[in-house]
């Protein structure tokens, strides 16, 4: 009687002696093969001390005990190697591998799928199910995307990227409530990032959007509703109560409008403050820009201003109420000759005779901001971005292609060391003087911007100096005082006093050597004046000539 057909059990012949010899070998087989895991396959030679019962499947280069017994399993039964030859079908569990093979009548292959790589998948649910309209679903509290650091084999870097077909498809975030659209961030039917919000999943406003050529930010619903904000007294009428949409702390230098609404006219002839909601725990002082307390009767009802929190105060500029200014400099200063052009374009570059260079200082011309340019929308061609980053600061609207052009100066510091400051243990040197004659009182003010290096306003500049319309501490030996390539455009202005006709230097700026700065409409006033912080292009006496 021959072996069984799947296993090879031995059977007990008919009349065999010693029965229980081929039962318990057939028993044996059993135990080696039933629920099969092995420690390990491609095994090529007998492990060295095998334990009773140890599985191994034989590999390809079997040698030894192996040989001539390529796939088979070898089983360490009762002190010896014995072979099990598969068939087609068996399964067995690698233990080093921590995975289930089948022999398909060749080979064993692996049957569990390989968690290392999952491709093509139809659909994957976590915590959920997915479905056609979802293939990938995931219902949970977080989820985490983290970056492989360098001690990992990784950058460090980790980018989250969505990519549509066309400009006029869509790749976005949707966020929710209760399965209806309220938010939406992304490339919405076009290449501008857009940022869209939604009361009710069905209406939805553009809230914010960037241009993509430009990097311009557009805001086509308004900023902020406080910018027609309407402002409340308090019980006593002294202090103006902001009850708008502002959620705080506002952040240092922030502009915002408000319409005064006074419900009595006494709150008038108060001296002003402000207080606002949910930012500011009491009423803080109203100033002009200059830094002076409003007097009373400043404010009038119904006319907007516009105000900057600076420090522990707010500072107000009334547009519509500023005061002409005539420019003392000849070429208006616009840097393109003089007398200043009667026409709004500029020919050429012209170096300011009354700018004279201290210290090693060299100038030329870095650009003139034309009009029409294509930077703010036009055909003509794109500003430098430091030139459109001005424009952006002191113009809006139709003013960004069709206003007054003018030039840009580039001064680079020599090496020279005379008049030197010190702050912050580093030296700086006047790069410029301003060279023309002061009665007991005038007024200078210049945008600046530093491309590389360092600077600081003098301390002999001026009794009194305001940055972007702020009072600035030109004395202190703080770190604040001083302003590099990060600052971007600045506006600084200063008192210049000439009691007796005593000649004074008359540039506000000192720098380290080798700094590269740029400047730009520079306005001389007859008289101690408060200039507007964006002051744009001042005209020239001579230009009326």
């Amino acid at each position: 009687m021959s072996d069984t057909t799947r296993l090879a059990l031995p059977r007990i012949y008919a009349g065999q002696a010693q029965k229980h010899v081929t039962h318990n070998e057939a028993l044996g087989l059993i135990d080696a093969l039933m629920h099969l895991s092995v420690r390990a396959r491609n095994v090529n030679a007998p492990p060295q001390a095998p334990q009773a019962g140890e599985r191994v499947i034989v590999g390809a280069q079997a040698s030894g005990a192996f040989a001539g017994k390529v796939q088979a399993i070898a089983a360490f039964e009762d002190g010896a190697w014995i072979f099990l030859t598969p068939k087609r079908g068996w399964r067995a569990f690698v233990e080093s591998e921590n995975r289930l093979f089948v022999f398909d009548g060749s080979n064993w292959v692996a049957l569990s799928i390989d968690i290392s790589e999952v491709q093509n998948l139809n659909f994957a649910g976590i915590g959920t199910r997915a479905d056609a309209a979802n293939p990938l679903s995931v219902r949970a509290n977080a989820a985490l995307f983290t970056a492989i650091g360098p001690s990992d084999g990784g950058t460090g870097d980790l980018r989250f990227k969505l990519n549509k077909a066309a400009p006029a498809s869509v790749v976005s975030q949707l966020y929710q409530t209760n399965w209806g659209g309220r938010a939406e961030t992304g490339l919405i039917g076009d290449d501008q990032f857009r940022i869209k919000v939604s009361a009710n999943g069905g209406t939805w406003n553009d809230a914010l959007y960037v241009d993509a050529g430009s990097g311009r930010v557009f805001f086509p619903n308004g900023a902020s509703d406080l910018q027609a904000a309407a402002a409340i007294t308090t019980g006593t009428g002294a202090a103006y109560l902001l009850n708008a949409p502002l959620r705080g702390p506002l952040a240092e230098g922030a502009l915002i409008w408000f319409v005064p609404h006074v419900p009595n006219a006494g709150a008038l002839d108060t001296t002003p403050t402000l207080q606002i909601a949910n930012v500011d725990a009491t009423a803080l002082p109203l100033r002009h820009f200059d830094g002076a307390n409003l007097p009373q009767g400043a404010l009038e009802a119904g006319r907007a201003i516009c105000v900057r929190k600076v420090g522990n105060a707010y500072h107000v500029q009334f547009p519509g109420g500023t005061p002409a200014f005539v420019n003392l400099l000849e070429d208006g200063g616009r840097f393109a000759g003089s007398p200043e052009p009667t026409a709004f374009t500029v020919a050429a570059f012209e170096d300011p005779a009354y700018l004279a260079s201290l210290n090693g200082a060299t100038r030329a011309s870095f650009g003139i901001a034309r009009q029409n340019s294509s930077s703010f929308g036009g055909s003509a061609a794109a500003l430098p971005q430091a030139i459109a980053d001005l424009c952006s600061r002191i113009r809006t609207g139709v003013a960004l292609t069709s206003g007054v052009e003018f030039a840009v100066l580039q001064v680079t510091a020599g090496a020279g060391t005379q008049a030197g400051t010190i702050v912050q243990t580093i030296p700086y040197y006047p790069p410029l003087s301003l060279n023309r004659p002061f009665g007991r009182a005038a007024t200078f003010g210049i945008c600046f911007r530093l491309v590389s290096g360092s600077a600081i306003v003098a301390p002999d500049a001026s009794p009194r100096v305001l940055v972007d319309g702020v009072p600035h501490n030109h004395l202190a030996n703080v770190a604040t005082r001083v302003f590099n390539a990060a600052s971007g455009w600045r506006h600084v202005q200063h008192w210049i006093g000439s009691p007796g006709g005593a000649s004074v230097q008359g540039f506000p700026l000192r720098v380290t050597p080798g700094t590269v700065l740029l400047l730009a409409l520079p306005v001389l006033v007859a008289g101690h004046v408060t200039l507007p912080w964006d002051i744009r292009a001042c005209p020239s006496a001579r230009l009326w000539r």
